[in-house]
This record gives structure tokens, C-alpha cells and sequence, in this order.
């Protein structure tokens, strides 16, 4: 009984201290800000409340600085940083407030202006319309303002009525025939939301515009005469960036982005020109302007980087990394070509032939094309290099070139002038093409085995000097340009694939003094000079012999084609065109058809049906080597009596590959084989 008295005792004493806490007024866990004001002079401006976020609007002509807060918090709180002891308002900022029992709250003071804005598109045309919406006092548009017409003449002369304008939330636009000289009245505009366009506007002098922040689409300006483009608080421009007007001074220092495009049409002389922020350039970079020293010291990455044939003489782009389309710089008296951190480009082309000093350290890879047309490269230069998507052209004159070891392989290497010596060895190619002049100065070596392709292309001096090339994929001629002289193609002993100097147009004389085999198929298209494969004694595939001319030197070993093989015997045309004399003392055995034509194929037709015909030849006694064919097709020669000279081929010609029509004597394939008609009854053998 006494237990459950005293339990009883200590219950009723727990009832009376919990009731004495709740009717405490002081808890220590508040931590609110309640009210936030600030002070100027007599105006007070209060904030509103949003959750934990701290909501002041400030009317437009009132200066954040020089405020005085005004802040209630909890009782027996803290509040960090201090109100009283900020002086700039203007600033988002966070505040602490800790609770006396040490619990913290955070909340964000965000500021904001009330602006006195017109709305829609707003068209001024005249002088009155542009001093009648100034007096306003319109600091905002929300939407365009159009300033002067398209056509016609205007009156307008001043915008000085619209200094009170900052931003304008869509497009600006200042046409052509604005008579003004000053850009005074919208030089206040901070922020243009759309594009800013100055078309054209011949008149003015200047286009200063301090204030200016953000041009959220293009910004273009067009003038026969500013000779002053100043924007020195431009962060970012949202489309494409212009400027077409003899300027001779720019700031544009605090730029840091251009979306689109940036191009520099300048008519004037620039001495200097630096964009010291600029990093980002979406899209080109052109420069089309008479600039001696151009800068873009923070540039990280563009689109494309071209520029024009001028007088550059200083490109200044130490943390370009990436190009991801194009660089082209042409004709210009640089000092260097040099971009030390570049690794990878679309595609390059460095067209200026008085630079020595050329430098790509870091480049890794080019997408597609890469042309380089200096004074001077070394191995150095492009020590990196590990791959080039489409064609390498190298123009230089520089003593020696070795590719890196990183450079594996490349689908075209053009070798263009006077370059010294190209070591290849080690790097698959697989097309090596020879173009320009000079190149008689030109040493090229490479492996004894080289698994590429030749190709002479517009050649306009003699071959460079092989060094290997023993064997070769293909070799084709495209053509020549030589005034006088043989073109000389020694070293080569195999053509695995095809060979063709197949043009219609200065064929000049080739002579392949050491090729002795060839795989594939043989196209030969000349007129006028004699061609020459002394030591050839194979075709593998097709031969077509579209020529005019032989001597001993032609096809002198010339043994065996193993495809059909057309000859060209020569044709009536205003008299008799084609060979005096057809030379294949050692031709054996010809795999497919033999087919004997007035006219051979060219580039631009086969001439199988044509109808000309050869009135010259009456036998086949330059044939008289000739031990086996496939078949036999000869057509359209008017004189062609005796079969006699090619007995031991026709032989072994079936008779079902026996085309013998339109000569002189046709006969059958029994005629010969069972008859032994080898010449024209009534015509001695």
C-alpha cells in the first residue's frame, strides 16, 4: 500500500514540471529572419518572403549602393553575414540565422529592378517618333525596336532621346538610311535579347556601345564609315558576330562566347586586333581583313578557323585545342604558323609559301584533308601525328621530311615541288601522287615493297628520284605537262595491279626502263610520242595498246598478256593516221581475245562501231611470234589478205571466239584450220 503511494507522489509531480515547459515562452529553437527593409534617405523599400527566400524589387532609378538594412530575427539569434555591414545590395547573397540553441536556417536574398517598359514592336521612322517615345523615359522594351526604314530617306539624325533605354527583350535593328554620325542615345543599351542588327547605316562615324553585356542572336554591323566598333563590356553573343566597316580600332575584351559565327569583314588596316577572353567560338572564325597581328589568347575551340590571302603577320592562339571543321590560312607574310596545343582539326589547309616557321607539336589526328604549302617543315612540326582521314599534300622546299613514328599509315600523300627527300619507309600508303614542278630535286624513298599506288597527276616538271619501289600496287599517268623530255620511271620492276596512261591531252613520252611484270590490266592512250617498257615481258590482266608510234624499245620482250588484248592498227582520215610499223617481235601468247582495230579506245569512247577503217596493213607479220590466243577479232581493214604470219596461233583459237568481218579477206575458222587458206584465193602467199 505504501508503494503504490509514493508511485502515485512522483506521477502527479511529472504532470506539474511538464505543464510548467509548455507555458515557458522562451523554447531557444527560433531562428526566423520576420521582417527585412532597407533605408534610402526617406524611401524604404521592404522585401516580401517566399518560403526561405528573401524577395526585394527595386525601382530602376534607385542606386543599390549606399543602403541601410534594416533586419528582425528571432529573439536572442544571430544573423551572418552581418546586414549592417554590407554596402552593396545589388548581389544575390546568403544569410544564417542560428537559433539560441545553436540550430541554423539559410535564406537567399535574391535582388531585382522594376523597369518602365514598352511593349510590342516598336517602329521609329522619323526624327519626332524617335524624340516622342525618348521623352517616355523607357528604360525596357519587351519585344523589337526598329529604327529608321529600309528605303526612302529619313530625317532621323540624333538617337540621343533614347539614352534611358538598357534593354530591349527581342531585336534591335538600325536600317540603312538613319543619317545620324553618332551611335549616342542606345550606347546605354546593357542587354539586347534578340539580334543586333546596324544595316548598312553609312553615316556613322562610331559604334560604341559601353554598357553593353548580352546579344542573345546575331549581332551584325554594317557601316561604309565607322571607323570605331567599341563594346568593351560584351560577355556573350548568342548567334553569329560581324563586323563589315573600316574600323582601324575595336574593344570587344570582355568577350567570352560566340554561338555562332565570327567574322571579320574590316576595309581598313588593322594593326591590332585582340579578343583577350574569347574561348568558346561556335562556329567559323574568318578573317577577311587587312589585320597585322591578330590575338585570341584564351581561344579554346571553333568550327572553323579561315584566313583570307592578306597581310597578317602575327596569328596568336596558344590554347587552341580543337578545329572541328576546318583551318585555312592562305597567302599571308606570317611570321610562323604555329599552334602549340592543337590536337585535332576537320581538316587543314596552310597555303603561305614564304613561311619558314611552321609548328603543330600536339596535333594527333586530321578527319579529312591536310595541305601544307610552306617554305620549311620538319619531322618535328607534326611529331605527334597519327592519322589523316583524307589526302596529305605536302608543298615545300624545305631539305628532308620523315614522318613520325605515330604516323602509320595514309590514304593519299601528295608530293608537290621542290621538297628535298621523303622517307616513306614504314608508313602504308596507298596512293603516292606526284603533282607541280620541281620535283626532278626530289628524292622519294621507300621499302623495296611498297603496298601503295602512284599516280602522276598535272605533272609539270620531271619524276622525282625512287629510292625502292621495287614493286608497287598500281601506277597510273593522268597527265603530263612537260614542254620537252621523257618522262623516266626507273626502279620499278612489278606492278601487281593495274597500269594506265589513259589521257587525251600532252601525252608526252614515258619510259619505264626496269618494269618487267605487270598484274593487272594495261591501258596505253598516246598519239604523238613513242612509250617505252624495254625489259616488260608480262601483262596479267588486259592490255590495250592505243598508239600510234613504235621502235625497239616499245614492247621489245613483251611475252605474254593474260586478258584479251586490243591493238590499235591505225586508220584513213584525212590521209593515213596511225603507226608505220607495229613492233611485238616477242609476243607469244595472248590469254583472251586478240582484237585488231582501225581505232582503239580512248577516255571518251570505246570505238568499236565507228567507221573508220585501215587501209595500210595486208598482213599480220608483226604478230609472227605469236604462238596461242583465246580469240581472234578483226574487223575493217580494207588491204588484210594473208592469215599466214599468225598460223600456229589461229590453231589454238576456239572456234567459237572467231570474229573475222569487213577486211579484205574474211574467212572462216574452217577456211584456215581445215582448209589451209591462209591467204585470199588469187593472191600469192
Amino acid at each position: 500500500m505504501n508503494k503504490n503511494i509514493l508511485w502515485g507522489f512522483f506521477l502527479m509531480l511529472s504532470f506539474i514540471i511538464g505543464c510548467e515547459d509548455d507555458n515557458d515562452p522562451f523554447s531557444g529553437d527560433d531562428n526566423f529572419i520576420t521582417s527585412f527593409t532597407l533605408k534610402q534617405g526617406d524611401q524604404v523599400f521592404v522585401a516580401s518572403f517566399r518560403g526561405d527566400t528573401i524577395l526585394l524589387n527595386m525601382p530602376e532609378n534607385v542606386s543599390f549602393s549606399g543602403l541601410a538594412a534594416e533586419v528582425i530575427c528571432s529573439e536572442n539569434t544571430t544573423i551572418k553575414p552581418d546586414p549592417s555591414m554590407i554596402d552593396n545590395w545589388e548581389q544575390q547573397m546568403y544569410f544564417v540565422v542560428t537559433s539560441h540553441s545553436g540550430v541554423e536556417r539559410k535564406y537567399m536574398y535574391i535582388p531585382s529592378r522594376s523597369y518602365f517598359s514598352a511593349e510590342g514592336i516598336i517602329m521609329l521612322n522619323t526624327q519626332e517618333e524617335v524624340d516622342a517615345f525618348g521623352a517616355k523615359g523607357y528604360s525596357r522594351v519587351d519585344g523589337s525596336l526598329i529604327i529608321g526604314r529600309q528605303v526612302g530617306t529619313d530625317t532621323i539624325t540624333s538617337l540621343a532621346a533614347l539614352s534611358s533605354l538598357k534593354k530591349v527583350t527581342e531585336n534591335v535593328v538600325l536600317n540603312r538610311y538613319y543619317l545620324g554620325n553618332q551611335f549616342e542615345g542606345l550606347d546605354n543599351l546593357e542587354e539586347v535579347g534578340g539580334s543586333l542588327q546596324i544595316n548598312s547605316a553609312d553615316s556613322l562615324w562610331v559604334v560604341v556601345m559601353d554598357n553593353l553585356t548580352r546579344v542573345g542572336g546575331d549581332f551584325n554591323i554594317t557601316s561604309a564609315s565607322a571607323a570605331e566598333v567599341s563594346c568593351p563590356k560584351l560577355q556573350s553573343v548568342g548567334g553569329s558576330l560581324t563586323l563589315a566597316t573600316p574600323f582601324v580600332s575595336s574593344d570587344f575584351s570582355a568577350l567570352q562566347s560566340v554561338s555562332g559565327n565570327l567574322s571579320l569583314n574590316g576595309k581598313s588596316t588593322v594593326q591590332k586586333m585582340v579578343f583577350q577572353s574569347l574561348d568558346k567560338v561556335g562556329g567559323s572564325v574568318s578573317v577577311n581583313m587587312p589585320v597585322v597581328r591578330l590575338e585570341f589568347p584564351e581561344l579554346i575551340s571553333c568550327d572553323n578557323l579561315n584566313v583570307a590571302k592578306g597581310s597578317l603577320l602575327l596569328l596568336y592562339c596558344p590554347n587552341l585545342q580543337t578545329i572541328a571543321s576546318a583551318l585555312s590560312i592562305l597567302e599571308n607574310p606570317l611570321y610562323e604558323i604555329t599552334f602549340p596545343v592543337l590536337t585535332r582539326a576537320g581538316s587543314i589547309n596552310l597555303t603561305c609559301t614564304g613561311v619558314n616557321q611552321f609548328n603543330l607539336p600536339l596535333l594527333q589526328s586530321v578527319d579529312g584533308d591536310f595541305s601544307i604549302a610552306t617554305a620549311g617543315i620538319l619531322s618535328d612540326n607534326i611529331a605527334s601525328l597519327e592519322s589523316v582521314g583524307g589526302t596529305l599534300t605536302i608543298k615545300s622546299s624545305a631539305e628532308r621530311l620523315q614522318f613520325p613514328s605515330s604516323l602509320k599509315s595514309l590514304k593519299t600523300l601528295v608530293l608537290a615541288n621542290g621538297i628535298g627527300e621523303v622517307d616513306l619507309r614504314g608508313v602504308q600508303i596507298d596512293e603516292l601522287r606526284f603533282t607541280g614542278t620541281g620535283l626532278e630535286t626530289t628524292t622519294v624513298i621507300a621499302d623495296d615493297r611498297f603496298n601503295g599506288g602512284i599516280k602522276l597527276e598535272n605533272l609539270g616538271g620531271y619524276m622525282p628520284k625512287l629510292q625502292g619501289f621495287h614493286e608497287i600496287e598500281w601506277l597510273t599517268i593522268s597527265s603530263l605537262s612537260l614542254r620537252e623530255g621523257t618522262v623516266e620511271i626507273n626502279g620499278i620492276r612489278k606492278i601487281n595491279g593495274d597500269f594506265s596512261y589513259w589521257v587525251n591531252y600532252n601525252i608526252k613520252p614515258v619510259s619505264l626502263s626496269d618494269l618487267e611484270e605487270i598484274g593487272g590490266n594495261f591501258k596505253l592512250y598516246s598519239s604523238s610520242v613513242k612509250e617505252h617498257f624495254p625489259k616488260l615481258t608480262t601483262i596479267g590482266g588486259d592490255a590495250t595498246m592505243s598508239i600510234d608510234l613504235y621502235d625497239e624499245e616499245t614492247f621489245p620482250l613483251l611475252a605474254t598478256v593474260g586478258g584479251n588484248m586490243i591493238i590499235q592498227t591505225g586508220y584513213s582520215y584525212y590521209g593515213d593516221r596511225g603507226p608505220l610499223e607495229i613492233l611485238y617481235p616477242s609476243l607469244k601468247q595472248v590469254g583472251g581475245t586478240l582484237d585488231l582495230r582501225p581505232l582503239g579506245p580512248n577516255v571518251s569512247s570505246d570505238n568499236d562501231d565507228v567507221n573508220y577503217k585501215n587501209t595500210k596493213w595486208e598482213n599480220l607479220d608483226f604478230l609472227s611470234s605469236l604462238e596461242k590466243i583465246g580469240g581472234l577479232r578483226i574487223r575493217k581493214h580494207d588491204k588484210l589478205a594473208s592469215f599466214a604470219a599468225i598460223k600456229a596461233a589461229v590453231l589454238t583459237c576456239p572456234e567459237d571466239k572467231w570474229q573475222v568481218e569487213d577486211n579484205l579477206y574474211n574467212p572462216t575458222y574452217k577456211q584456215l584450220v581445215e582448209e589451209g587458206q591462209w591467204t585470199k584465193p588469187n593472191i600469192q602467199e
